[in-house]
């Protein structure tokens, strides 16, 4: 369903945006920059193994199936089945799911992916946040969070979106703390950890680092990129900062991200007709699943002159951190 499978990216990006760091990709690989710099940042958000129950706790184990990760799944399906409506999607729907889950699973799951696709189309038409305004941030939050109470149970919330809910909770804490001029550098630092501390498991702060890594990482490429640094001077500074096994992972991933931005500009600069022929010729399985996300990200961020993001945006690899 494509009008709904980009929507639905957009409304879940929007709040991560806004905060600069809660930006994550659910495969990034094990080379991409982010684990390359950072080491330790591990599985992706959410995908944490429960922990043990001590011996004599009467409380029930967790649902295993309210996991963020069944989430990933339907986003997975939707974007592969590029239907046009919800009828069209939930017909493939059975198939598709069943590629991804045990059978017995399947047709619970449908339950909870037909609720959300519901719950995406009802947050499609929520205002988005204004940027840099913590009150419209907190406020955005609300609004997601009594449309989701309208679609499932406070136990599916919490298994399926709680982890989400806890991030956007952080933004908002850490945007508002930016913003009160009434704290020192230190008191500001010190309140922030507390609110990291309260609402992310350790997994969860692992996880953060690295991807605070994988920014820098990024800002430093923005930078290189708008003063058009040479690949000799890429790799010097790069290696300045990270350590020269570091580099030479980044200046291969450069490569790719080039190569990516070249496909993409040949595929799009096609005649419609060529295109089915194209897809299929310079894409592969994985990257087809996110050609379409890739190319609307790639208009939206169009230059005014009309040319196209440079590899670092919308041009970088699926699936691979930015280098």
């Amino acid at each position: 369903m494509r009008p709904l499978q980009l929507g639905a990216m957009a409304c879940a990006a929007a709040l991560a945006i806004l905060a600069g760091w809660w930006l994550v990709d659910e495969q990034t690989p094990a080379d991409s920059p982010a684990t390359v710099v950072a080491t330790s940042a591990a599985t992706a958000p959410g995908a944490v193994a429960p922990a043990a129950q001590p011996n004599g706790d009467a409380r029930p184990a967790p649902d295993a199936m309210l996991n963020p990760s069944l989430i990933l799944i339907f986003e997975s399906a939707l974007a592969e089945a590029q239907a046009t409506g919800k009828v069209a999607f939930m017909a493939v729907a059975p198939g598709l799911l069943a590629k991804r889950l045990p059978a017995e699973l399947v047709s619970r799951a449908m339950g909870l992916l037909e609720r959300y696709v519901d719950m995406q189309e009802t947050m499609q038409a929520l205002p988005p946040p204004d940027t840099g305004d913590a009150a419209s941030l907190h406020k955005t939050i609300e609004a997601r969070a009594a449309v989701r109470r309208t679609y499932f149970t406070p136990e599916e919330i919490e298994g399926l979106f709680g982890d989400e809910i806890r991030q956007d909770l952080l933004m908002a804490d850490k945007m508002a703390l930016a913003r009160n001029t009434g704290l020192t550098p230190e008191q500001r630092e010190a309140a922030a950890q507390r609110s990291e501390e309260a609402l992310l498991t350790p997994e969860q702060r692992e996880q953060r680092r690295g991807f605070t890594a994988q920014v820098d990482v990024q800002r430093q490429t923005d930078a290189m990129d708008a003063r058009g640094a040479s690949p000799q001077e890429r790799f010097a500074e790069r290696s300045a900062t990270y350590g020269y096994d570091t580099a030479r992972q980044l200046e291969a991933l450069d490569q790719e991200n080039k190569d990516w931005s070249s496909r993409l500009d040949q595929y799009a600069n096609a005649p419609p007709e060529q295109q089915a022929h194209l897809r299929e010729m310079l894409f592969n399985e994985r990257e087809r699943l996110r050609l379409a996300g890739a190319l609307a990200l790639r208009a939206s961020r169009a230059t005014p002159s009309g040319q196209a993001p440079s590899p670092s945006g919308a041009g970088q690899t699926p699936g691979r951190s930015p280098s």
